[in-house]
């Protein structure tokens, strides 16, 4: 194995942590030129120890402009490690599956790394609570801090509210279940992730009635929505669907379609899955902020 997959994972002890993190918010305005920008930093709940005199920490900003938007990490005294020019990093929200990431060394600064996905991290942090963050030290291997993540108010760039950027048949995006939305438990899944069925769906936003809709929610907060409706109305599906997410419609239609290029953006991860002999399709949409929450499944026994 590579010295880097040897690298020795240093395990940080964690320090009281409040109720409400401590996040700061910043505002800056570039009298010249008229530009905005504004950020939200927050840092770790914990030291990684250097020395006998040294401690270091990690701060995480979130920054938004005109220009778009930007995340990065801030060691306060070491220095990154990424080979040659990026780095692997890794995060996990609550108790979540680990999301392996992205990142490029600031050009002018050692202790400072570019993280890719700067929207669904601040997507996903508004609805967490606690985060681990693994990135690589120089001459220390992979280290890890952790952060009270709990209380973020700040929006970053958010997806539009309309159609399935909202959620789908009236369910919300991450908001809690309701029961008395009048859903009906189907047994599926285990533990906090459990999904319901929509019987009676009115809803005619896809181009066609559906037959059921089923929502998914784990820990109480709704993160998948499948659709089934008649694969004769596929069509009708896909130019709706398309329509809703700002892509052209798709050429030749067959039994799967996937928007997945839209994720990083939009936040949603969706596709069909349909049989033309058992004439049914089944649109599946994914939060994938709400989504990183869900710890992965164990395999199902054969």
């Amino acid at each position: 194995m590579r010295a880097l997959e040897k690298a020795l994972t240093i395990f940080i002890a964690l320090t009281p942590a409040c109720s409400i993190a401590d996040w700061t918010y910043h505002e800056n305005t570039d009298e010249m030129r008229g530009e905005k920008t504004t950020s939200a930093s927050i840092e770790s709940s914990a030291t990684l120890q250097l020395s006998q005199s040294n401690q270091d920490t990690l701060t995480i900003t979130s920054v938004r402009s005109d220009h778009g938007s930007g995340f990065y990490f801030k060691l306060k005294e070491g220095k990154f490690s990424c080979v040659p020019e990026l780095c692997d990093v890794s995060m996990k929200f609550d108790d979540g599956k680990v999301l392996d990431l992205k990142a490029i060394g600031d050009k002018e600064a050692s202790n400072i790394i570019h993280v890719q996905n700067p929207n669904l991290f601040v997507a996903t942090a508004r609805i967490s609570k606690r985060l681990i963050v693994e990135v690589p030290l120089y001459k220390l291997g992979k280290a890890q801090f952790k952060f009270d993540i709990s209380g973020l108010t700040w929006d970053g760039t958010t997806p539009s509210k309309d159609g399935l950027y909202a959620g789908v048949g009236g369910q919300t995006w991450a908001d809690l279940y309701d029961p008395a939305a009048g859903l009906v438990d189907n047994g599926f899944g285990e533990g906090e992730d459990r999904c319901y069925i929509d019987p009676k769906p009115t809803t005619t936003a896809f181009g066609a009635k559906p037959k059921k809709i089923t929502h998914c929610y784990y820990q109480g907060r709704h993160y998948l929505s499948m659709v089934d409706f008649e694969f004769n109305k596929i069509k009708q599906v896909v130019g709706a669907v398309s329509k809703q997410v700002g892509k052209p419609e798709q050429g030749e239609i067959k039994e799967y379609v996937s928007w997945s290029d839209i994720e990083e953006n939009n936040l949603l991860s969706i596709g069909i899955l349909a049989s033309k002999k058992n004439n049914v399709a089944t649109l599946l949409v994914t939060y994938v902020p709400a989504d990183n929450l869900v710890p992965l499944r164990k395999p199902v026994a054969k």
